[in-house]
């Protein structure tokens, strides 16, 4: 009798008819980013009792930033798509929406999710009758706002890896601070080490990203964060998670507001809601971390708003 009882559930499982979701990473697991995002869309999704079948591709175009490689994992990824035939795309971060759903599924029948996509979605055409989703911009004016206070003049830098991301984010930034900033862009840990020498000596502020597609970053973590606070001689800030031991002010955007609204948001369209009554959004949180170390270098005292809202770090 129980091993009927085990048969009939097996089978009760097997007849439960699951919403299948496709999920594309751009860059891959291990980034701050990129594993904030799709571990919120995965409780999201646990949360709401709705069967999903969940379906998940990274790009690792972070890693392998040449144009041949990325239409090449597009390629397969457009064709695991297929294959899996979803209810519901969602994808993280630019490459994933410009190199698979621009050529493969732009207008088509399938809803599409984008979150993290640098800046305005409109470099990409949006509206596009079959796309809503969360555009990810980084609080730089915010934060050159409060370092103004504690910089000499009001010229700002910036820092950051070579990569598409990269560049649509200082095209970005640029526009939203309405001034040209000095930029290096740079591949090796001693291209960032170098500029960040030089910056120093040509700005007032300086805003700094991380390197995920710079070749032993990861190995050389302790070395750059170590050589950045040693050479810190001007008030530095970033929007980089991953960074907010390296600089004196981080304004980090949570990569959980952008996974929880990305499966929401497939959650109503699995539900029937149409795509096209969902409009494009704009993230809206972030946290704040002091760095006391260099804070105290500069006799930097932050004014108490700020320091009540935000995390200390050594």
């Amino acid at each position: 009798f129980s091993l009927f009882l085990f048969f009939s559930f097996i089978k009760a499982e097997n007849l439960i008819v699951k919403k299948r979701v496709f999920y594309i990473n751009s860059y891959n697991s291990g980034l701050y980013w990129s594993d904030g995002i799709e571990k919120s869309i995965k409780k999201v999704f646990f949360n709401s009792k709705m069967p999903i079948k969940f379906k998940r591709a990274e790009m690792d175009s972070k890693r392998n930033n040449d144009e041949p490689y990325k239409i090449k994992i597009a390629q397969k990824i457009k064709n695991q798509i297929e294959n899996f035939k979803p209810e519901v795309i969602i994808t993280s971060d630019d490459n994933a929406f410009k190199y698979i759903i621009l050529p493969y599924f732009k207008d088509s029948t399938i809803p599409v999710i984008f979150c993290g996509i640098n800046g305005s979605s409109k470099k990409y055409g949006l509206p596009i009758s079959n796309v809503t989703g969360m555009e990810e911009v980084q609080l730089v004016p915010q934060t050159v706002e409060i370092l103004s206070k504690y910089a000499k003049g009001n010229r700002v830098g910036f820092l950051k890896d070579d990569s598409l991301t990269t560049r649509i984010e200082l095209a970005y930034f640029q526009k939203q601070l309405n001034k040209k900033m000095e930029a290096r862009l740079v591949t090796s840990v001693e291209e960032w080490k170098k500029g960040f020498i030089e910056l120093q000596n040509n700005v007032d502020i300086l805003i700094i990203g991380y390197g995920g597609s710079i070749k032993d970053w990861d190995k050389n973590k302790k070395e750059i964060k170590d050589f950045t606070l040693q050479n810190t001689i001007i008030p530095t800030g970033t929007g980089d998670g991953n960074l907010i031991e390296y600089a004196l002010l981080s304004l980090p955007l949570k990569p959980e507001e952008q996974g929880e609204w990305a499966a929401n948001t497939a959650l109503r369209v699995l539900k029937g809601e149409n795509i096209k009554n969902i409009p494009i959004v704009v993230n809206k949180k972030s946290n704040i971390f002091i760095n006391t170390t260099l804070a105290k270098k500069f006799n930097i005292v932050f004014p108490f708003e700020l320091i009540d809202n935000a995390v200390l770090i050594k």
